[in-house]
């Protein structure tokens, strides 16, 4: 156990304010220092350590890095017993955010592929409905809990979602069509590890406009038995959600690459998570992912990044 859960087991009712107040006097600074390091003025610290008001979520690794904490640290003490923040509700939201939008993207985008087939046209339609009723639900809770708790940081929050759609936005009116030109993965056989239905038929569409040639899994747990009983080679490149049923990616990734066939053990993985943040990031970058690709997926950044992979010219 870290010295920080250790000092956190001593008091359970500890804040996160009488946390940040006690690990910047461990570091011998003033209120003003550590707001200079973490950029910010002295009065909002001073905020914070009388719990008026809570972190901007943007400022966690920066604020953990300073007080030498992770930002798992900063977030567990977010969390009251029977009281969670609204901030920190809003931040766990943007996972139920981007989900549905990688699917309501990704069908749009097929469905102007298929224009000339009726019945992919109502699948993928449907598809589209059932995402955007959850993602609807999703969006009515996060504005009412934007509405109660520090509006000028949760809408901060929003607002940073919202930008990040640009890219996608952008892809959309390149078109797929021209994008899909540029990538033949022909004679490829791609493992899909993903636990949402209509992800894994989502991905597996996207992939067969290449040419590739697709399996699934529905978690962490069966991705792996399918490779360790497959033939050394028999996949070329494994698509793995992070966030996954019975075994969750990452230790699927952990389990993988200790496979005592060299050529297994060895297999190129992507992450595939709407999850963005920088610890989901270094989280599959530690358990021996190769790439990193954010959902709502950008085509043409998943393509390349499975080049890379794949070491196709």
């Amino acid at each position: 156990m870290t010295e920080v859960r250790k000092q956190r087991k001593t008091n359970e009712k500890m804040t996160l304010g009488a946390f940040i107040r006690s690990l910047r006097l461990q570091n011998g600074m003033t209120q003003a220092k550590l707001a200079d390091k973490v950029g910010i003025t002295d009065k909002a610290v001073s905020k914070w350590e009388r719990d008026v008001s809570y972190p901007d979520v943007a400022l966690f690794p920066k604020l953990a890095d300073v007080l030498g904490v992770s930002v798992c640290d900063l977030l567990d003490l977010c969390i009251e017993e029977g009281q969670p923040s609204r901030l920190m509700q809003i931040f766990k939201m943007t996972h139920d955010i981007r989900t549905p939008l990688h699917t309501i993207i990704g069908y749009a985008n097929l469905a102007e592929l298929h224009q000339d087939d009726p019945a992919r046209l109502s699948r993928y339609l449907d598809s589209i409905r059932i995402s955007g009723d959850y993602l609807m639900k999703t969006l009515d809770r996060l504005m009412e809990v934007a509405n109660q708790e520090q509006p000028e940081y949760s809408m901060q929050v929003i607002q940073q979602k919202s930008n990040s759609l640009d890219t996608y936005v952008n892809e959309k009116a390149r078109g797929w069509k021209a994008i899909l030109q540029n990538y033949v993965f022909a004679g490829r056989r791609i493992l899909i590890a993903e636990d949402i239905r209509l992800n894994r038929e989502l991905v597996s569409e996207m992939l067969q406009q290449t040419g590739a040639e697709v399996e699934f899994a529905e978690d962490g747990q069966v991705c792996l038995e399918l490779v360790e009983n497959a033939p050394a080679g028999y996949f070329d490149l494994i698509l793995m959600d992070i966030r996954m049923p019975n075994m969750d990616g990452l230790e699927a990734t952990r389990r993988i690459r200790q496979l005592p066939d060299p050529k297994k053990a060895a297999i190129p993985i992507i992450a595939l998570s709407a999850n963005v943040y920088e610890e989901e990031r270094k989280a599959s970058d530690d358990a021996g992912m190769n790439a990193f690709a954010e959902k709502p997926i950008v085509l043409e950044k998943l393509f390349g990044m499975m080049k890379d992979c794949l070491q196709i010219a």
